[in-house]
């Protein structure tokens, strides 16, 4: 008795492209156990028509050259990344000594020198203020932004380290958040931003990161780098 559970080689590769959760190596071992298995068990009165066998080998031919461009499409953007993240890291020590601006609502405090922060205004308000908190959530100075600083663009500050008392604050990680207030009274948070020296270049396990101010950013999170302060 003929196996039919394969009638043809398009039926097979359509189905067998369809499969979920199937790669193409596993479907390739599918497919020759489907044909040994019709082929040792076809009638020999009425042998295996020879067109549609010669349709299967065909189709397995196309799925096996699939599966090898599929791996050196891999191959490629393996090596393509590797190339990426090599000249990545070969240019990333020449930015120690120049002068960045990432997103980021953190600072670390060294104790000694004023911080520059940034944040951008979407569009007009009509006042804002610039928070900060130490890391235990407490409001250590509050800063209200003049008008320059209420109209649209980029802005920057200068932080001089000392609490609302005139206290200089210890050393530490600070949240910056900068809240504005619109005319009609609805307020809105504007993104912030970490200004600075870029100090050194580290490379972790989850991803290289620039040391701006004493705080880890990510290179997604820079937004440009300059050769002089700002």
């Amino acid at each position: 008795m003929a196996i039919t559970g394969v009638n043809s080689g398009a039926n097979f590769f359509s189905s067998a492209t369809a499969g979920a959760g199937n790669s193409a190596k596993e479907q390739q071992i599918n497919f020759m156990n489907l044909l040994m298995v019709q082929l040792k068990n076809q009638n020999p009165t009425q042998p295996y028509d020879n067109q549609q066998f010669a349709a299967q080998l065909a189709t397995f031919s196309q799925l096996e050259q699939l599966t090898d461009i599929k791996t050196l499409l891999n191959d490629q953007a393996d090596i393509i990344a590797l190339m990426a993240m090599s000249m990545e890291n070969t240019a990333l020590p020449g930015m120690i000594g120049k002068y960045a601006t990432a997103s980021s609502n953190t600072l670390d405090f060294d104790g000694i020198q004023s911080t520059e922060i940034g944040f951008k205004t979407p569009y007009p308000v009509a006042s804002g203020q610039l928070k900060i908190t130490d890391s235990a959530g407490n409001l250590v100075k509050t800063i209200d932004l003049d008008y320059i600083r209420c109209q649209t663009g980029e802005h920057k500050m200068i932080w001089d380290g000392h609490d609302e008392a005139g206290n200089r604050l210890l050393p530490g990680k600070y949240k910056i958040e900068v809240e504005l207030t619109e005319s009609t009274g609805e307020k809105i948070k504007a993104s912030t931003q970490t200004v600075g020296k870029i100090e050194a270049v580290r490379f972790k396990k989850d991803g290289t990161v620039l040391v701006i101010n004493g705080t880890e950013v990510s290179l997604g999170a820079i937004n440009d780098v300059r050769e002089n302060s700002y």
